[in-house]
């Protein structure tokens, strides 16, 4: 359709007025009536025309019914997409969506036009995905549209979406070639926001832009090789930039600005010891071929001894075209390059590695005699690379000699760790051992003082006959006896019982005393041989002695509770027996010849009576804390042993542990000895390059 434009505008309503002179709406009108008159009339050009006149004057509801009723197959997805922005206009946003999409049409122009409506009204609905996917359905359909990529770009930058920002970047910097497109990737790059994304992505961009100008292709690739010196696609990096660049030709008119150095710092980054030997080799070769186009004159003694000095410790690994080519220049040009700087840079390079390693502080003490108080800068350069020989000499050995370590520290905790398992079964049976002979002793003490007291207080009671006289009050002769009986066993108790309980008690805590000042010296005995083994005084196998002073505590506190003794009710109990003694007392107990009767029934009651249970309930109080030591005895010789205990399996954990570790890092070092070995093969290759550069300087 030749009138697009128009459509887009909503201006077709002039081409259909064309030369007519008045107001559109009148004039639209009389063309209506006009039409009406032919045999079968169209309105919808006009109609639609109506429609475009009513939107513009913002009366959407109106413009609507107009487009409806076009029926015209080329206008009619033209009004459709006009309901749709009527509707958008009226803020009936998601009914608007639905509008659009579901115009159908051939036209390049209405798709693109719809997408781009449709993600207007996507963005104010906040649907950012749908909003993304149809501005990049834009893009692919129609990149040379209006604007559609910066509004694009800028979108995706608005909405911190990087992944097609960039892709869009790169797609449309391939496709317009653009440098305006290349300078924006770069911002990306230079930003962070590319190191994620592999590296060969950008190759089409980077040879595009190496074909149209190589200056900012130097800036684009330098920016990428900035960025992923960081990432872990650094090596990949570096093997897609050397492959780009030995498949095109680097020699010319253009003079390299910031490749010459990139590839110098990069060859000397690579043999810093940071990265392996394997690791470098793939792509040593091309780096070195780039390397040698890229310097010319003076400037490419580096470059070319570090060809040499490769191919000297790892031969076969270059091809032998490079390194004679480089031979015959070295030999054939004229060179002033003064080594001592790289020399300098070399001895930095080995104190920071043995820093890393943890050796700087006996490698500064192995270079200091061959210093002679000099500083590094009053060194002269073959001096220099004397020092750094044998430094490097010196960490070699060093390697032998941290394997030999690990190995001693294994041997040194397997020895430990026997110890320790022999020590525990010792203890536990100790502590088995100690807990029988310090419970059966007090068992022992506890039941002869028990059994000694249930025999001596009914001895003491039956004794209290004494007391019954023929002069008697048999009436109330049964509460004095009550009392006085109360009183000769709590006498009995504090005086005799007590006594006894306590001289054996403090000859059972003694014994247990000396039974634990044996073990503790045990122990300290096995603390020192164990401390031998570790080398240092770490270990102390030390007991809770507190026990002991719990357990004088416990017994001080029982022996108090035998002085307060509750009174016992003995002789005032309503048995049938005492009932009838005490009412025959106050009946009969005036009349002398009764009196020798009580007198004797009393004594003979007394002497003969079963004072077991009395004698039960006395001691059951005592018995019961008795008993309840007991039990806690084992505890307490447990907590007695819970310090060295827990120290050796503390210990034991400690010496697995350390096996482990060390057998690992043993392991590890077999398996990978270039981790060790590489840094310092590569310390050798550039003693190697720069003996070369300075006979070369010399010569």
């Amino acid at each position: 359709m030749t009138n697009e434009k128009e459509l887009i505008n909503k201006s077709y309503y002039q081409i259909i007025i064309d030369k007519k002179t008045g107001q559109p709406i009148p004039v639209l009108g009389e063309m209506y009536m006009d039409e009406k008159e032919n045999e079968i009339p169209d309105f919808s050009s006009i109609r639609f025309a109506q429609g475009e006149i009513y939107f513009l004057n913002q009366d959407y509801e109106a413009a609507i019914f107009k487009w409806e009723n076009v029926l015209d197959e080329n206008l009619k997805p033209w009004a459709q997409k006009n309901i749709a922005d009527a509707h958008f206009e009226l803020n009936l946003l998601e009914l608007a969506v639905d509008i659009y999409k579901a115009v159908i049409t051939d036209s390049e122009v209405l798709n693109m036009e719809v997408f781009l409506q449709l993600f207007s009204a996507y963005k104010k609905l906040g649907k950012l995905e749908a909003a993304i996917n149809i501005i990049k359905n834009a893009v692919n359909l129609n990149p040379d549209y209006s604007c559609v990529t910066e509004m694009a770009r800028e979108f995706f930058e608005e909405c911190k979406d990087w992944g097609n920002a960039v892709e869009l970047t790169v797609t449309e910097a391939i496709r317009t070639k653009s440098l305006q497109w290349f300078a924006v990737l770069e911002g990306y790059i230079e930003q962070g926001l590319t190191i994620s994304i592999e590296p060969s992505y950008f190759n089409e961009a980077l040879m595009t832009l190496f074909n149209i100008d190589k200056f900012r292709f130097e800036r684009l690739a330098t920016a990428l090789w900035n960025s992923y010196k960081q990432s872990d696609y650094y090596f990949q990096w570096l093997k897609e930039i050397n492959h780009l660049l030995l498949n095109n030709t680097l020699e010319g008119s253009y003079i390299w600005k910031m490749f010459p150095s990139l590839f110098n710092e990069t060859y000397y980054e690579l043999i810093s010891g940071k990265f392996l030997i394997k690791d470098i080799s793939e792509i040593i070769h091309s780096h070195f071929a780039n390397w040698k186009e890229l310097f010319s004159g003076s400037d490419s003694l580096g470059c070319l001894s570090a060809i040499i000095a490769w191919n000297e410790i790892f031969p076969s690994h270059l091809d032998a075209s490079l390194v004679s080519e480089a031979e015959n220049i070295l030999k054939s040009s004229s060179w002033d390059q003064n080594g001592l700087d790289d020399g300098k840079w070399l001895f930095e390079s080995i104190k920071k590695w043995a820093d890393k390693e943890g050796l700087l502080h006996e490698l500064s003490l192995f270079i200091q005699p061959m210093m002679e108080g000099s500083n590094i800068e009053e060194v002269g350069i073959t001096k220099l690379l004397y020092i750094i020989k044998k430094a490097l000499g010196f960490l070699i050995g060093k390697k032998v000699e941290e394997e030999n370590t690990i190995i001693d520290n294994i041997n040194l905790n397997e020895e430990l760790l026997i110890k320790i398992n022999g020590i525990q079964y010792q203890l536990n049976d100790m502590e088995e051992s100690k807990d029988k002979a310090i419970t059966s002793s007090f068992k022992k003490i506890k039941n002869q003082w028990i059994e000694n007291s249930m025999i001596t207080i009914p001895e003491v009671l039956r004794n209290c006959s004494d007391i019954v006289k023929l002069d008697s009050d048999f009436g109330r002769i049964h509460v004095r006896l009550n009392e006085e009986m109360n009183r000769r066993i709590a006498d009995y108790m504090k005086n005799t019982a007590l006594l006894e309980f306590e001289n054996e008690i403090q000859r059972w805590i003694a014994d247990c005393e000396g039974e634990f000042k044996s073990t503790q010296a045990y122990l300290d005995e096995i603390s020192e041989s164990l401390n031998n083994i570790c080398g240092e005084d770490k270990i102390a196998l030390n007991c809770d002695i507190k026990v002991l002073v719990d357990w004088k505590r416990d017994m001080d506190r029982l022996t108090r509770g035998i002085v307060h003794l509750e009174q016992e009710n003995i002789m005032l109990r309503n048995t049938p027996l005492q009932f009838l003694l005490k009412s025959v007392g106050k009946l009969f107990g005036t009349i002398s010849k009764s009196k020798e009767k009580l007198h004797s029934t009393y004594k003979n009651f007394i002497e003969n009576a079963d004072y077991n249970q009395t004698a039960h309930s006395i001691l059951h109080p005592f018995i019961q804390q008795l008993e309840l030591f007991e039990r806690s005895i084992e505890r307490d010789i447990s907590m007695f042993f819970s310090n060295p205990f827990d120290i050796l399996n503390r210990t034991s954990e400690e010496a697995q542990s350390n096996i482990e570790q060390h057998k690992e890092s043993l392991q590890y070092m077999r398996e990978n000895p270039e981790i060790y070995r590489d840094p310092l093969t590569l310390f050798e290759l550039k003693i190697l390059q720069y003996e070369l550069m300075y006979a070369v300087n010399k010569n």
